[in-house]
């Protein structure tokens, strides 16, 4: 992995904690039990993705990110912020992780067309898009 491939790892890793740390923060903050159990799920294949990214950066001999980026605790503010202000913060988590996904699942593909390893990638993207897919349903179930 060359220099320019590891910063661009690196920041999708710093991208996968920040949203992981979302999905923990709904988790703590839903109402819905069931929901909960969803978001700690999506929580775990946000972590075990920036595990095999890191893996993958340190393998390269490279330092991995460990921590989520600079805007991590705006996100996070906002997130609350738009909690607060909602009639259903359930509801509210789950649009804003959706938008959340579409975003990182979008940076995943832009990745693949680029990477050398695309296979890695693309198990990344599969779990990505069930991710999307589990909010996208929640978000419709939630009467959009």
């Amino acid at each position: 992995m060359e220099r320019t491939s590891t910063r661009v790892v690196n920041g999708l890793i710093r991208r996968v904690i920040a949203d992981r740390d979302l999905y923990l923060q709904a988790a703590r903050g839903v109402r819905e039990p069931g929901l909960k159990a969803i978001l700690d799920e999506s929580a775990d294949a946000l972590t075990a993705i920036a595990k095999e990214l890191q893996g993958q950066v340190s393998a390269a001999g490279m330092r991995p990110a460990t921590a989520g980026g600079p805007m991590s605790g705006v996100r996070r503010t906002i997130m609350e912020a738009s909690v607060k202000l909602s009639h259903d913060p359930d509801v509210t988590y789950i649009r804003t992780l959706e938008q959340m996904e579409r975003r990182l699942l979008d940076a995943f593909l832009r990745l693949e067309s680029t990477s050398g390893d695309r296979a890695m990638v693309g198990r990344h993207i599969a779990r990505l898009r069930l991710l999307h897919l589990d909010m996208t349903n929640l978000g419709s179930a939630a009467g959009r």
